[in-house]
């Protein structure tokens, strides 16, 4: 598999499992319905522009759209998705977040 097929598959991988819509998708990194979906169908590739934006939005590393992660798939999409709505969230309920997940990791 060539690392263009590796990015959008990890584009499309990051969408859902964020639980996002092509659309919502779309919306939160600035580009088109129509641009998410050939991207995720391997119509073409997307500019580095977007690959940023996706990047910052959802606070990963590019290399992060490239990498598989069959064994650990699970656990990827769960903090991909637990991410997501920290992203959304107030800076107050941030630190509420912050306190919960250090009280459940000790």
């Amino acid at each position: 598999m060539d690392y263009k097929t590796l990015i959008n598959n990890g584009i499309k991988r990051l969408r859902e499992s964020t639980g996002l819509t092509q659309e919502k998708f779309a919306e939160k990194i600035g580009s088109s319905t129509k641009g998410i979906s050939n991207i995720e169908r391997n119509r073409y590739q997307p500019k580095p522009e977007t690959i940023d934006k996706i990047c910052e939005v959802f606070n990963i590393h590019p290399v992060d759209l490239l990498m598989e992660y069959p064994d650990d798939m699970e656990t990827k999409e769960l903090i991909l998705q637990i991410n997501a709505v920290l992203q959304t969230m107030s800076k107050k309920d941030l630190k509420k977040a912050c306190k919960i997940i250090t009280a459940l990791k000790d």
